[in-house]
């Protein structure tokens, strides 16, 4: 059997594209970023300035659902964010405490 390639244009939008990243589990939408930091890499930060001024111009008018989203997604990742790293620092206290048991008995 032969392999077949078919070249076939397809045009994804922003409600496609949102509707395909919501319906990843968390290890496709982290394997989402990277490849986003991969493809962009240090143009990412400009490009979010742009996006981000983007959103604060469509606030202004009155539209705040992409300021909803962004806000909503930012600000919980970073508070994730934190929680995870106290989380693996207790962890690893925990453990070195445990050593420290081990050592003396």
């Amino acid at each position: 059997m032969s392999a077949i390639d078919v070249m076939t244009s397809v045009s994804i939008g922003p409600a496609e594209l949102a509707a395909m990243f919501w319906e990843m589990d968390a290890e496709q939408q982290a394997d989402f970023f990277a490849k986003l930091d991969e493809i962009a890499g240090y143009k990412l930060c400009m490009q979010m300035a742009g996006v981000v001024r983007e959103i604060q111009e469509r606030g202004d008018r009155g539209d705040h659902a992409a300021m909803n989203g962004f806000r909503t997604m930012l600000a919980h990742a970073q508070a994730y964010h934190e929680e995870a790293m106290d989380f693996r620092v207790w962890g690893a206290q925990r453990a070195m405490d445990r050593m420290a048991q081990g050592a003396k008995a």
